[in-house]
């Protein structure tokens, strides 16, 4: 399966915009305090459904996004494409795992809303 890195940018906004989408569309169901962190099985921390915490668990797939083309362009500089034979392997296994790791988080993201509701 070949991936090509404006799919995967496509792909990965698509994934890394749900939470936000899911957020806007919760918020008038919301109580005013959402719980944001938990001890086990009950919660310990409650925050403002509005709270900068709030939109920091939306942005996870966007984190995520981030880290992984910032950890890729940091690999590219350390190990030039020179010293790896079959480059568009690499580049293939890397967009995958971009991909997962958007959707990965942002599967969190959404995991977490639904559990504020």
């Amino acid at each position: 399966m070949m991936f090509k890195s404006r799919l995967t940018m496509t792909l990965s906004s698509a994934a890394a915009l749900v939470p936000i989408i899911l957020y806007f569309y919760l918020y008038p169901r919301l109580p005013v305090f959402v719980p944001i962190h938990y001890d086990g099985a009950t919660a310990d921390r409650f925050v403002n459904k509005w709270s900068v915490d709030v939109a920091l668990l939306c942005m996870l797939g966007w984190f995520g996004f981030g880290f992984m083309r910032l950890l890729q362009f940091l690999l590219r500089k350390i190990f030039l494409s020179s010293y790896i034979h079959n480059i568009a392997i690499i580049h293939q296994i890397w967009n995958a795992a971009t991909l997962l790791v958007t959707a990965g988080f942002a599967a969190i993201s959404v995991c977490a809303l639904l559990a504020m509701v």
